[in-house]
């Protein structure tokens, strides 16, 4: 993977990510790459009148090409990877921002210092979006972290067809996610591709099915070895109920697009520290 292959497909500025607990003022925040200019790319990132969820915080609005179904091999993966890449990134980061900021506690922790009460507002919304304690830090530093880029490339990939499945495109749907709605078991929407990350993100750091997937991440940053999505994909068979047949899937699509090779390069910002 060249280093111009990933660069073209990183968005022209840095938008903003607001995490769903972010508050009025600004922690949630936190910015992403600026790369030089990738086409097709759409981010909305208007501090002055910006997008809004649900939950009334605002996320950058990026959608996939209206056009995607319609290109073929080569040109449709570049429409792609031109949204895609550019969200898994900006989530990532602001998971590993919030990981730098426990890892901070921590430090604290250790030399005596207890948390501010604003540390503590902060531990308890984070520990209840990722299903974990506030009381159990280790435990809760495992949870938060990133989610390697060749694994969610490769599973955005596959269950959305390349952003061509009707859920994908009217519905931002790009991991297969599941939902009940009035009683029927459903892909869940989303308003925007970097929700349907955030909360792909969130579903394999806090269901108890991917424990497995966790531990084994942790160890690698213990050691020091760099995330591996080959490696740490063997432990989500339960994602689908295709179970072994879905990872060899995966596998086929990470290797044959040599997503590996994002892995291996930093795409992190630069106040985002590493480990």
């Amino acid at each position: 993977m060249a280093s111009s292959d990933v660069i073209r497909h990183l968005p022209p500025r840095t938008p903003l990510v607001s995490m769903p607990w972010g508050g009025d003022d600004g922690l949630g925040d936190v910015a992403v790459l600026s790369m030089p200019l990738s086409h097709n790319l759409a981010v909305v990132a208007d501090a002055a009148a910006p997008q809004r969820t649900q939950s009334g915080r605002p996320l950058p609005v990026i959608r996939l090409p209206g056009d995607i179904d319609a290109a073929m091999g080569d040109d449709r993966k570049s429409r792609f990877l031109s949204v895609v890449l550019p969200a898994i990134v900006a989530v990532n980061n602001a998971v590993l921002g919030e990981r730098a900021r426990l890892q901070a506690i921590l430090r604290d922790q250790a030399a005596g210092i207890a948390p501010s009460p604003r540390d503590q507002q902060w531990l308890a919304q984070v520990a209840r979006f990722y299903r974990g304690k506030a009381s159990d830090l280790p435990d809760l530093l495992n949870r938060i972290d990133a989610i390697p880029t060749s694994l969610a490339l490769g599973q955005a990939a596959l269950e959305s067809g390349w952003g061509t499945s009707r859920v994908a495109r009217e519905g931002n749907a790009l991991f297969g996610v599941m939902t009940w709605n009035n009683a029927v078991f459903e892909v869940k929407p989303y308003e925007t591709i970097v929700e349907s990350v955030i909360d792909y993100v969130r579903t394999l750091n806090s269901h108890p099915a991917y424990a497995e997937f966790r531990a084994e991440r942790s160890l690698m940053r213990k050691v020091g070895a760099p995330m591996n999505g080959g490696l740490l994909l063997r432990h989500l068979t339960r994602y689908s109920e295709l179970g072994g047949d879905y990872i060899e899937r995966v596998t086929v699509v990470i290797e044959q697009n040599g997503f590996a090779g994002y892995d291996r390069m930093d795409l992190l910002a630069p106040w985002v520290p590493q480990g």
